[in-house]
């Protein structure tokens, strides 16, 4: 299995991308994640075919002079398993690569020879990935066991179970990232195994997949991992994956996380869950704490969810408001704060106007 790409240099890739598309108005610029982030079951429920297997050889599939047809080649690949769809074997998937990692957020995918990859794929005439970066992902070539005529889901765990065994370290931590995306539930038992006895970046990733499983049980191991920050992968993707939490019974987990995080992406996912998507009164204090935060970004997203929680009209932005009315309302909300809403009994069970 080829080694995966640098996670620092993938998180690179994405922040550069997130300047361009925030401050240029016609970005060109697809803001693409690094594949340990993959949402697999969503990528496979959107594709008509997907397999796995190896490439066998890679051939140019140049023949004309159009623009980037020098960057089109054809893999033939040895499938192991079909799970959506059926086809030859070997298949012959066309595809483009540009020689350079995520360039312009297209034809990111090195189908080597003797590399193995999960495919999802459309055949329109010819065999293509869904998608020029995210139709194929690096996978340990361990298969589990073949469990017939099942769900594909079940089928793609079994396998993605197996390279947790993998003696190379990359293919075990691809194995890792896909049984998160796959987002299970039955994959926690192994996960929380990987969690108690991998190494460190395994143990790691394996919390972040776990997380991705609706797991919440992990959380305190979450505010462990982020009390150091969230500049890296995988602590950036877990932060990231604290938004995703719709169950409240993660809100005094959630405020342990948000009291002790130092990391900007942290507070801000944490701010968004409590305040827009939760709306627990048990999160005002938190809340309204975070309307001194030194990022811009946290003190609205205080001002927003206290709004969204208390309806008080000091911690409302007006309809039309525009950017030079944040720090005002927050001001406003900060004095309603301390002459009466930290008197107030901010439990689950407050009634709120």
């Amino acid at each position: 299995m080829p080694k995966l790409k640098s996670h620092k240099v993938w998180l690179a890739t994405l922040m550069v991308g997130l300047t361009i598309f925030l401050f240029t108005t016609s970005s060109w610029y697809r803001l693409m994640f690094p594949p340990s982030l993959a949402d697999v079951r969503d990528l496979a429920e959107k594709s008509p075919l997907v397999f796995r297997g190896h490439v066998i050889a890679v051939s140019s599939a140049t023949t004309n002079t159009e623009p980037r047809a020098n960057n089109q080649f054809i893999a033939n690949i040895q499938v192991d398993r079909w799970y959506r769809g059926s086809g030859s074997a070997p298949a012959l998937l066309h595809f483009a690569y540009s020689g350079r990692i995520a360039a312009d957020g297209h034809d990111c995918i090195d189908f080597r020879p003797e590399t193995y990859w999960i495919v999802f794929a459309k055949n329109e005439g010819e065999l293509d990935p869904i998608d020029d970066c995210e139709g194929a992902l690096a996978v340990s070539p361990l298969l589990g066991p073949d469990l017939g005529n099942v769900d594909w889901r079940a089928q793609m765990e079994a396998d993605f179970l197996a390279g947790l065994n993998d003696p190379d370290s990359e293919a075990r931590l691809a194995s890792i990232q896909r049984l998160g995306g796959l987002k299970l539930s039955s994959s926690r038992e192994a996960l929380h195994r990987v969690i108690e006895n991998g190494d460190d970046a395994g143990s790691k990733w394996a919390v972040y997949a776990t997380l991705r499983t609706g797991d919440l049980t992990v959380l305190p191991l979450v505010r462990q991992i982020l009390a150091k920050g969230d500049r890296e992968l995988p602590e950036w993707a877990i932060a990231m994956e604290l938004q995703s939490i719709t169950d409240s019974s993660a809100v005094p987990e959630l405020i342990a996380i948000l009291n002790s995080a130092p990391g900007d992406v942290t507070r801000s996912r944490v701010l968004i869950t409590l305040g827009e998507k939760l709306r627990d009164p048990r999160a005002v204090p938190s809340l309204a704490a975070h309307l001194s935060d030194p990022d811009r970004s946290a003190r609205y997203d205080g001002l927003d969810g206290l709004k969204n929680i208390t309806h008080e009209p000091p911690c409302s932005l007006p309809p039309e408001w525009r950017e030079q009315d944040i720090e005002p309302q927050i001001a406003q909300c900060k004095i309603w704060w301390e002459q009466a809403g930290k008197f107030r009994n901010w439990t689950r069970t407050e009634k709120l106007r």
